[in-house]
């Protein structure tokens, strides 16, 4: 099911997952996977290059992978590490971020089995960008 997030983005999600809107982060769960999606709009004097340039450069040195996306208007950075929370198991993230001339929108994917990856790449890959002439959000 397609979930408009913004005027501008969508992603789709199936529709088996929950989902809730917690301190402006929208946030899709079920049984072994959680999936938070947080838009924000590029800084000033920044373009999407330069947006994904800084992002890269303050990547975790846990990385396991590195993806690059681009799609029409808009251009992506990913990676995935695994991650452990104390007093949790670990798990697998895919952490995303999608940029178009005005906003960004920053996916993470949280899995407990890694063979979920394939699914989390193509929901990343399937995200929509709809330009806005008016500017906003």
């Amino acid at each position: 099911m397609a979930f408009r997030i913004t005027t501008e983005w969508l992603i789709n999600i199936p529709d088996e997952f929950e989902h809730r809107v917690d301190d402006e982060k929208l946030i899709f769960w079920k049984t072994g996977i959680t999936v938070i999606a947080v838009p924000f709009r590029l800084p000033k004097d920044t373009t999407k290059l330069e947006l994904l340039n800084r992002i890269q450069e303050k990547m975790p040195g846990s990385i396991m992978e590195t993806f690059v996306s681009t799609k029409g208007e808009i251009v992506g950075l990913g990676y995935t590490q695994f991650q452990e929370i104390e007093g949790e198991k670990k798990r697998l993230s895919l952490t995303t971020f999608t940029a178009s001339d005005t906003s960004c929108l920053q996916t993470a994917f949280y899995m407990d089995k890694p063979t979920d990856l394939d699914w989390a790449k193509s929901v990343w890959k399937g995200i929509v960008f709809h330009a806005q002439d008016s500017g906003t959000i």
